[in-house]
């Protein structure tokens, strides 16, 4: 879906105007502010900088005659001195007579002093510090804030900021008021939640966010459909998978069966029961495959079970596939307790899984080495082979369901041991690695569960 509005701005836009705004607030503070300096100075609120420099040349012949402190403007101080160079009358400050003393002998003065000299005709010499600012007529206000100058600039300062926190608070918001849109999106998105309309905003750029989200929105849609369609097409293949071994299945135990009532060798009676007991064993995968197909779940019967029968059932049905090509199946126990709390059937299915894998990836003659260990928390079945190893795409995928590095499937392996492993021990609230030897050829594949019940 196309987003467009008629009354869609750009952010250049939305900030121009803003900009402008602010920009017109300022030139009518600072008129504002021309305004009333002037009507200030007009009316005497605010003496201007020169009043007592004027002032004190109009005094000037008043004070030849006759000093009178209370005829100066409050906005300077003063030194009386005798021709003595005796101080007789000041109210200067220690510091001020300091630098009065210092302009007399060598002319210096700071760059804001200004200084009045007048000499009476007594022979005494006045001496007047001052300065060139404005100042309040009001002696109190002068006291309170002695450059009004500076004191207006700063509150005309204050005023620009102010009015530029408001302009940037309001583009703010806008921006985040249009930005909601997109948010609720993503958030729906980031929820897999796909069924809903995006509303669109009063900012271009951000509706052209909102039509790219609608694009991914549909791409994912699309998607989501394409894995479920693969959902099926595995169960399918799962299904058809099981069913096409119930025919040979059936027909290998019918026969076991037959040659089990015959007369024969002790030693042709010990393969018929291991034809047997693989033939239940797969039975019993194939009710397992079922179960994850149609309930996408695995049921678990847990119980305290020994130790030393689980190892005993895993290792006889180990040998027997490892027997199909004269491999070495080598245990160690390394465990010292007596009972672990699991489903043995579900966890011998898992192992003779990777026991089969390891099985079909080692030479003839080989050996596979089962070692079980244990520390506070766990128990661990490591299987380790002395085969090809694991490739580095195996090692991302192995667990994956349907992963195989046949494409072919020419062996017809369907890639579904170490996931149905995988599943096993996690049910067990344990994990499974899949890794490479360091020191040798040939693949680890370790489960571990917890010892107890969580």
């Amino acid at each position: 879906m196309e987003i467009r509005k008629k009354t869609t701005i750009s952010i250049y836009r939305l900030f121009l105007e803003h900009l402008i705004g602010l920009s017109v607030a300022i030139i009518v503070l600072i008129m504002v502010f021309i305004i009333i300096v002037s009507i200030s100075f007009q009316s005497g609120f605010v003496l201007q900088a020169n009043y007592t420099d004027v002032k004190l040349n109009q005094l000037e012949g008043t004070l030849i005659e006759h000093f009178d402190k209370n005829v100066l403007p409050t906005h300077c101080s003063y030194v009386v001195i005798n021709v003595n160079g005796e101080i007789i009358n000041s109210d200067m400050t220690k510091n001020d007579i300091k630098k009065t003393k210092s302009y007399l002998l060598s002319g210096n003065k700071s760059y804001y002093d200004f200084y009045k000299e007048i000499s009476q005709h007594n022979g005494n010499i006045i001496i007047i510090k001052y300065d060139m600012l404005a100042h309040f007529s009001n002696p109190k206000l002068h006291k309170m804030i002695p450059y009004p100058e500076l004191f207006m600039l700063l509150v005309l300062f204050g005023f620009i900021i102010f009015f530029a926190v408001i302009t940037a608070s309001k583009f703010s918001k806008k921006l985040k008021r249009n930005l909601n849109s997109i948010i609720i999106a993503a958030e729906k998105i980031g929820n897999q939640d796909l069924n809903f309309d995006t509303t669109p905003t009063k900012i271009l750029e951000f509706n052209s966010v909102l039509d790219t989200i609608d694009k991914l929105k549909v791409a994912l849609s699309i998607s989501l459909k394409e894995q479920w369609d693969k959902e099926q097409q595995k169960k399918s293949q799962l299904s058809a998978l099981a069913h096409d071994i119930k025919t040979p299945l059936t027909v290998i135990k019918g026969n076991a069966e037959l040659l089990a009532e015959s007369d024969s060798s002790k030693e042709n009676k010990d393969l018929i029961s291991f034809i047997q007991s693989g033939s239940d064993t797969i039975e019993k995968y194939l009710e397992l495959l079922m179960s994850v197909v149609n309930n996408n779940s695995i049921h678990i019967d847990k119980s305290m079970v020994s130790l030393k029968d689980f190892l005993y059932d895993v290792s006889t049905e180990a040998v027997a596939l490892c027997k199909t090509k004269n491999i070495e199946f080598k245990l160690n126990n390394n465990v010292k307790c007596d009972t672990m709390y699991a489903d043995s059937e579900l966890l011998k299915r898992a192992i003779i899984n990777i026991v089969d894998n390891a099985v079909r990836y080692s030479d003839t003659n080989y050996q596979i080495y089962f070692t079980v260990s244990e520390n506070e928390s766990y128990i661990t079945f490591d299987i380790a082979d002395l085969g090809m190893g694991f490739s580095e795409e195996s090692l991302k995928k192995a667990t994956q369901e349907f992963f195989t590095e046949d494409i072919s499937r020419a062996n017809q392996h369907y890639g579904l041991g170490l996931s149905i492993a995988k599943a096993i021990a996690d049910i067990h609230h344990g994990t499974l690695e899949i890794k490479n030897q360091i020191d040798a050829k040939g693949a680890i594949v370790s489960i571990k569960i917890t010892k107890n019940d969580i």
